[in-house]
């Protein structure tokens, strides 16, 4: 008999997944990603990460690690898919005043910590106008946001 933690997670990744199916581009190795990844986590996480093909490896590896369940074909098409669709180049430039605190991290390449100081300020002082603006958050390497400046739209 299954218990309401067990009911819960398996709702949840029944919930991951299905954001998954409408986020993640088609492609080969897409449903061993939604299957293996969406256990822990949504697929926001995946879809806003541009890493290079070896950050991905490591990515893979400490969710493996962690817990992460697939046999060495299934890491590899993960890491395959991972790589084509969600490499540095595909990184697009974002709304700084709508993006979420793990969009800005991923596009800026900063620290989670840093991006979800630029959604509070954002939240409390209102929207940004310029890269100028940034530079008043507290906390911020601003140098390595204006270093990005070409990815952010106000």
């Amino acid at each position: 008999m299954m218990g309401s933690r067990t009911i819960l997670l398996l709702g949840m990744t029944l919930v991951f997944a299905a954001a998954a199916l409408a986020e993640l581009p088609p492609g080969t190795g897409r449903e061993e990603t939604i299957r293996t990844c969406s256990r822990c986590h949504s697929p926001e996480i995946v879809a806003t990460a541009h890493q290079t093909r070896d950050q991905w490896q490591v990515t893979i590896s400490k969710m493996a690690n962690l817990g992460a369940e697939a046999n060495d074909n299934e890491f590899e098409a993960i890491l395959d898919y991972l790589a084509s669709h969600f490499g540095p180049a595909a990184a697009q430039p974002i709304n700084i005043n709508k993006a979420t605190a793990v969009e800005i991290e991923c596009v800026l390449e900063i620290t989670r910590s840093e991006s979800k100081k630029i959604v509070a300020y954002r939240e409390q002082h209102g929207a940004f106008k310029s890269i100028d603006n940034l530079s008043q958050v507290p906390g911020l390497d601003f140098k390595k946001v204006s270093e990005k400046k070409s990815l952010l739209l106000f």
